[in-house]
């Protein structure tokens, strides 16, 4: 006999959305997908590039994962944002070359980026990526430098099915 579906037992996911303070922050590239541009203020046939950047950091004295959305678009107008970002990761492609772009080599790469509040014209805030650091140009401190140092801790504990926090 199936099991009868029950909506009083169900819960929504938290869809809350955490906003960091303007700052300097460490990431990992989470992941990334390619599709095609639907904004009317770019030419047609836009590529872009959509990258989920995994920021941690501190709240309530708990680690915690904040994902930042960035979307690099393929045009020679974007081109400063993507040597940016590909600077930044160290993905840079011989000569400068946009071709040279390896996509499916950026998950799991590491940077620092500004981060900054940009107000949509509805009126909710989000947090933006205001520029993307060369390594010779990575700030000495950032804004969430005890989270990452103890990002490897937690997944490693929680990979391990341990439910203690990690110390040294």
């Amino acid at each position: 006999m199936a099991e009868q579906f029950n909506i009083n037992n169900l819960t929504l996911d938290d869809n809350s959305f955490e906003l960091l303070p303007d700052g300097d922050y460490r990431f990992t590239v989470k992941s990334h997908e390619t599709g095609y541009s639907t904004s009317e203020k770019m030419p047609p046939n836009t590529q872009v590039v959509t990258c989920m950047l995994e920021i941690p950091f501190y709240k309530d004295g708990r680690l915690s994962f904040v994902t930042v959305r960035n979307t690099l678009n393929l045009y020679s107008k974007g081109l400063f944002a993507i040597r940016q970002f590909t600077d930044c990761i160290g993905l840079t492609p011989e000569k400068g070359r946009v071709s040279g772009i390896d996509l499916n080599n950026m998950d799991g790469k590491t940077g620092v980026c500004a981060l900054t509040t940009y107000e949509s014209k509805n009126g909710n805030e989000f947090n933006n990526v205001q520029t993307f650091y060369a390594p010779s140009k990575t700030p000495l401190k950032t804004a969430n430098d005890d989270a990452w140092a103890d990002k490897d801790k937690e997944q490693f504990a929680s990979a391990e099915g341990l439910n203690v926090p990690f110390t040294v």
